[in-house]
């Protein structure tokens, strides 16, 4: 068939074209306009593993508690619940030592180590430092030790063959160890101390070729810890528990630098505030203060602890990747200025080394943890030393609006905020300030670009 398309054809080819490029417009309308920030990496700690934390910054009642959470109902619920129970021990100590007109501030500290993980077994050790109602510096230990598996809590029991002898086995081998190894201790103590009671062997931790067992001060006159090769009790260690070796994690391959922005522009001859957040990071509430931050263009400092940041390195290269800056807060949040020259240190290096690890990048200011600070710990690095002129006192009061109220009525130019990323009332404040802020006409500005404003500004 030939000739010329009739009209009819022709009409429907050009509805066809009409109707094609509208919908292409609408897309490229829809793409262009769309303001949604990019999603952040999944970030739900090392294969899994998260940590919470509980702070306060009272000066009358400092605590700073972490603990791990596996993700796992039946294990975190009774690791939580230890911690709440000391928690509120040391609440009832503190308000009876303040009844009594006993000078503070006191201060409890609970801090963790994972000793070992694999897919199927972690061992946790809790240390403990409490000085409260005129007790100072009483250290504790608790350990931890989880079948995630089974997904439940192991006891000493669960390790050993039913009704095999394990109690004077490892009672003999822990006695000869300490006896060995401290010759001028309180042997009466020492023999006591260690004699085949389960609650004397309750905190062990299940390693991969040892089973270690820590014994407090006040239990053998020793604070020290006994290891016990598996090979030493083989014959009535349960199979599963013998063979570690096949199931442990495989460490990440080292990372990359993290490439950091182009800085924006500060104008010195305008408002400027630097917000600041403490205690972090915490991929929910963290991630939430970053998307607002990044919508309205401003930057934040904040200021982490080494053991949450070792958790949640995906939430630490995103601050930098988007202009933000990262401070030290310590490994575990103690009062440095009671700690040793050494243990101070090595809060502070540690936290430093593990920042550097996972961005690549140093932190060049320490914001001491509840502000303590003097000439000793000022001693022990070259950071910057970063306080803060607006304490909404967040973590004590969670209440969004209260949080905003006190910062806008006292937000003033030049001024350091001091807030905490690990609390959602936190989190959906901030981003009502950063909107408002900006709205004012301040510039959400670094703790370093505020240094550098003052410097322009000669002061």
């Amino acid at each position: 068939m030939s000739g010329k398309p009739s009209f009819r054809w022709v009409k429907m080819l050009i509805f066809l074209t009409i109707l094609i490029g509208v919908a292409g417009y609408s897309y490229n309308k829809v793409s262009s306009n769309s303001q949604e920030p990019p999603q952040p990496k999944k970030d739900r700690g090392q294969s899994g593993l998260g940590v919470e934390s509980m702070v306060s910054d009272s000066k009358q009642e400092r605590y700073a508690i972490h603990y791990p959470v596996f993700h796992i109902k039946e294990i975190d619920e009774q690791i939580k619940a230890h911690v709440n129970q000391e928690l509120a021990a040391f609440k009832e100590d503190n308000a009876k030592a303040r009844a009594q007109d006993e000078d503070g501030p006191f201060e409890l500290n609970i801090k963790y180590k994972v000793v070992y993980y694999t897919k199927d077994t972690a061992s946790v050790v809790l240390n403990q430092y409490i000085d409260a109602g005129g007790v100072s510096g009483t250290t504790s230990v608790k350990t931890f030790n989880a079948d995630l598996k089974q997904k439940k809590l192991l006891s000493l029991q669960d390790l050993f063959e039913e009704n095999s002898d394990f109690l004077n086995r490892i009672s003999s081998i822990a006695y000869q160890e300490l006896k060995n190894r401290n010759p001028s201790a309180d042997m009466a103590l020492l023999k006591e101390g260690t004699s085949p009671q389960e609650e004397h062997f309750s905190r062990f931790a299940l390693l991969e070729n040892e089973v270690e067992f820590y014994f407090e001060k006040k239990q053998t006159g020793l604070e020290q810890s006994v290891k016990i090769k598996k090979d030493w009790v083989k014959d009535i260690l349960k199979d599963r528990y013998q063979d570690m070796k096949k199931n442990r994690l495989q460490a990440k391959p080292e990372q990359k630098p993290v490439p950091l922005p182009k800085q924006a522009k500060i104008n010195p001859d305008e408002k400027v505030i630097a917000l600041t957040f403490d205690d972090g990071p915490n991929p929910t509430t963290t991630n939430k203060i970053l998307n607002a931050l990044q919508k309205h263009e401003g930057h934040a400092t904040f200021f982490v602890l080494g053991s949450r940041a070792q958790y949640y390195p995906e939430t630490i290269k995103r601050m930098l990747k988007e202009g933000n800056e990262v401070g030290n807060h310590s490994w575990d949040h103690p009062l440095l200025t009671r700690l040793s020259n050494e243990k101070a240190y090595k809060e502070i290096n540690d936290t430093q080394e593990m920042i550097e690890k996972i961005s690549g990048h140093l932190p060049v200011h320490l914001r001491p943890p509840y502000g303590g600070i003097n000439d000793s710990v000022r001693s022990l690095s070259n950071l910057k030393i970063s306080l803060w002129d607006v304490d909404p006192e967040d973590w004590k009061y969670r209440n969004k609006q209260k949080i905003v109220n006190h910062i806008m009525s006292h937000a003033g130019d030049g001024k350091i905020v001091l807030m905490h990323d690990i609390y959602s009332t936190s989190a959906e404040a901030a981003e009502e300030i950063i909107k408002k802020l900006k709205a004012k006409g301040y510039q959400l500005v670094t703790v370093s670009q505020l240094e550098e404003v003052k410097k322009q500004r000669g002061y």
